[in-house]
């Protein structure tokens, strides 16, 4: 008890406490279209792996649900903090007009400004085409033929009763099935021309296995 009381013990504590051990992994920004599913997501997966929330945030875009609109502010949150290295827009097809245009403002936007430590920013869309809802299906069965977004919930719902926009636990839901779904998602991206141009097709299995993968780091 002595030694725990020890001046130069209580200022290590304190300073540890004032300090906090910053992680080693990429400070990375997920912006997305929807408001709460895909938010929720994503999340679920921080929180399952017990990745800082000073590290790793997600959010959707207050500009509004369009993806041109989703990467307009991503490239503001960028401009205004500098605090990220990595940076994720994902966005859907649907009816979307401003879609290819969003994809190629993505890319353009890749490594062209610096963050906070003056490395380059990367900068990546991640489309679903028609819907994210997409990729969870995917964790089920394989579509290789062009699909509607409503066709894409109803055929969820097979698997997640009772699937709707918004609901919680869909990484718990999905989980034990996520290698099968990394095998869906690149067996479409290998079959199509451009990046989320094809329909069906996803990139959202790039940033899970991103996200996944800093559980390591932890």
């Amino acid at each position: 008890m002595g030694r725990d009381n020890h001046p130069r013990q209580r200022q290590a504590r304190q300073l540890e406490r004032k300090n906090p051990k910053r992680p080693t992994y990429d400070r990375i920004l997920v912006v997305t279209e929807g408001e709460k599913t895909e938010v929720k997501y994503f999340e679920e997966i921080r929180r399952f792996y017990g990745l800082s929330s000073a590290h790793i945030q997600v959010c959707h875009s207050p500009y509004g649900t369009s993806p041109q609109q989703v990467v307009g502010y991503a490239r503001d949150r960028c401009l205004e903090t500098s605090e990220w290295e990595q940076v994720f827009c994902v966005i859907d097809r649907d009816d979307h007009q401003s879609y290819v245009n969003a994809l190629h403002a993505s890319q353009a936007l890749h490594q062209r400004h610096r963050n906070d430590l003056g490395e380059p920013i990367a900068f990546t869309a991640i489309p679903s085409n028609p819907c994210f809802e997409l990729w969870l299906l995917l964790h089920f069965q394989a579509n290789e033929g062009h699909i509607h977004r409503d066709d894409v919930v109803r055929l969820l719902r097979d698997h997640i009763r009772d699937y709707k926009k918004g609901r919680g636990g869909t990484f718990e839901a999905t989980m034990p099935h996520l290698d099968r779904a990394y095998a869906h998602a690149a067996r479409l991206r290998a079959r199509e021309e451009g990046r989320g141009m094809t329909n069906p097709s996803t990139c959202v299995d790039e940033i899970v296995r991103t996200l996944c993968a800093l559980r390591e780091a932890v």
